[in-house]
């Protein structure tokens, strides 16, 4: 910790409680939850979705996969119906240099397929894909077209007529997806071997895409950490901790996982500083006690105190123009001579969904910190 794929690590994990509104799960939790309209199913419409941005694959050549191209290919007659625009714009929301939209696309059928049937379909989540610069080709199978076309379009995406079978079975199981796009297709019971093929859909990437490992929950896991300069020579620290514990009830987990989130706070001296802590977790569970110590791998959790974002000095406004005042410490024997930020947004393309821009930014000196030996920016 941390790793590059904090974030979605959150998002696949933390689906209620705390932290879930970091979650896009939020959408569709639960299952039959009606999102966007009478008549529509949001997980259905998720899982579709990523089903028709890789259906262009060509996985011979490499080509295509869930790569977030559909951004750029909802006016096509193969796509009909408004599920894909509103899939995309609720999923622009989780948007960031940490999570693609290929990746969000993936997780979102997860979501779906997990929590619609009731835990039996549960696909471990890969990261790391890559979001297409334009439109895929053409050919997604649409239900009029004659059964050879179905076989051909499946077989150019990986699957033989067997598996096509399977996968258009498991992709409809969750109702209908939106009947007024399709009243002929009619829902299937759940079966778990959708996991294997629902697996392999969403891990169909373009050539030169490594996905990771699959994402496991962390035991402990540190988040929102600050530390504030005082001025009696001390720096206070805070965030919280999250102990994961193998019991209760996290929607869409198979065994379900439960987490404790725990604040803390802590006085240091501005002498002693900080660069990592460890996490000792204490259990008394019928009267017998038991502690575990978590030290990141023997590295402890690493926490920089040179430059220091100061929350109590910091603020935005969200209802007009987006400003923002970002305030930082800097600690003076760092001998940094200018302190620059870049801060990320949304950048417009031709698809349906932005790209993730950046802005440099420039910090002022605002003034040293009498005795602390950190200067304000």
């Amino acid at each position: 910790w941390p790793a590059k794929t904090d974030l979605l690590e959150s998002m696949l994990y933390e689906q209620q409680g705390f932290n879930s509104g970091n979650s896009p799960a939020t959408f569709i939790v639960p299952c039959e939850k009606v999102s966007f309209g009478t008549g529509r199913n949001g997980a259905a419409e998720w899982l579709r979705t990523a089903y028709h941005d890789m259906a262009t694959a060509d996985v011979a050549n490499g080509i295509g996969g869930i790569d977030a191209s559909i951004g750029y290919e909802v006016n096509r007659d193969e796509n009909p119906g408004i599920g894909f625009n509103e899939t995309l714009i609720n999923l622009t929301a989780f948007l960031t240099p940490r999570s693609s939209m290929a990746d969000l696309i993936a997780l979102g059928a997860l979501f779906a397929a997990n929590g619609c049937s009731n835990g039996s379909v549960e696909i471990p989540f890969r990261a790391g894909r890559v979001d297409a610069t334009g439109p895929g080709p053409t050919g997604v199978p649409r239900p009029e077209q004659p059964l050879d076309e179905h076989i051909t379009s499946f077989q150019k995406q990986g699957f033989s007529p067997q598996e096509m079978i399977g996968l258009v079975a498991c992709g409809h199981t969750l109702g209908g997806v939106h009947g007024v796009d399709f009243p002929e297709i009619v829902p299937v019971v759940n079966d778990p071997t959708c996991q294997d093929l629902l697996e392999r859909m969403i891990n169909t990437v373009p050539k030169g895409v490594t996905l990771t490992e699959p994402l496991q929950p962390y035991p402990v896991k540190p988040s929102r950490l600050f530390a504030t300069i005082n001025s009696n020579g001390t720096m206070t620290m805070t965030g919280y901790i999250r102990v994961t514990f193998a019991s209760g009830h996290v929607m869409y987990g198979n065994p379900p996982l439960t987490f404790w989130t725990y604040p803390f706070s802590v006085e240091v001296p501005l002498a002693q500083g900080i660069s990592s802590f460890d996490v000792e977790v204490v259990d008394n569970i019928n009267g017998v006690i038991n502690s575990t110590l978590h030290t990141n791998g023997g590295h402890g959790f690493p926490f920089d105190d040179t430059i220091l974002t100061q929350p109590q000095l910091s603020c935005s406004e969200v209802h007009s123009e987006g400003l923002m005042n970002l305030t930082v410490a800097i600690r003076d024997n760092s001998h940094l001579s200018s302190l620059k930020a870049i801060v990320h947004v949304p950048e417009p393309l031709l698809s349906l969904t932005p790209a993730v821009g950046s802005i440099p930014l420039d910090f002022v000196k605002a003034g040293s910190i009498t005795g602390s030996g950190y200067t304000l920016y």
